[in-house]
């Protein structure tokens, strides 16, 4: 019989290594920005030497975009309890999802997101990296909107009513840090719950 001595493979050590990388990434760029994460500063706060890091990533961008990766698997996982099990014709909780959105756009490490789309507006490679990424992850929030909202609204209307959402609440994420409105922020789900009711299926519509 083989003993168990416990000690991790080298295939473990790399991946913890590289999760170790990926969250000194998230960490860096929330606190101090993407432009001032540099390789030094990521590798120190990971208690990895800087010359390790290409061992685990091929450039600075990958690493970043790796970054911004595990920070949209994150804000999924957080949000997957808006899935329901089986279509239902029982009310949802509109303000609970929205209240739950916005939280998680609302988190430290979603500067990340916002860092990186600000850097890929004139950084090519960066821009072409990051948008399979952020495909992806509109892709994951659109096929949730639809779990939660269908058969209340049709899953057209379902992915519309996300994607404005997700659209508003990035929008209020960077201006509060300048110039912070919180009893509008406090009205607009209100009165979106209000409308709500208002939103009929596409052929409804017609």
């Amino acid at each position: 019989m083989t003993a168990v001595t416990g000690r991790r493979t080298q295939a473990e050590r790399s991946a913890a290594t590289r999760a170790a990388l990926v969250d000194a990434t998230i960490e860096t760029i929330a606190e101090i920005g993407y432009h001032n994460a540099s390789l030094g500063e990521i590798s120190r706060r990971a208690g990895i030497s800087k010359g390790a890091i290409f061992r685990h990533f091929d450039s600075r961008t990958e690493l970043v975009v790796a970054a911004a990766d595990e920070v949209s698997h994150r804000h999924i996982e957080a949000v997957q309890i808006l899935r329901r099990t089986e279509a239902t014709d029982q009310p949802i909780d509109l303000a609970d999802i929205m209240l739950r959105v916005r939280g998680q756009i609302r988190d430290k490490t979603n500067t990340v997101w916002f860092e990186l789309l600000v850097a890929a507006r004139t950084e090519p490679e960066l821009r072409e990296r990051l948008e399979p990424v952020a495909r992806a992850l509109l892709d994951a929030v659109e096929e949730l909107a639809v779990a939660a909202l269908t058969p209340m609204v049709s899953p057209e209307t379902a992915k519309l009513l996300a994607t404005s959402l997700i659209h508003m609440f990035d929008g209020e994420a960077i201006f509060r840090s300048t110039y912070p409105r919180p009893e509008l922020e406090d009205s607009r789900i209100e009165r979106l719950v209000a409308v709500f009711p208002q939103v009929r299926t596409d052929s409804e519509l017609g």
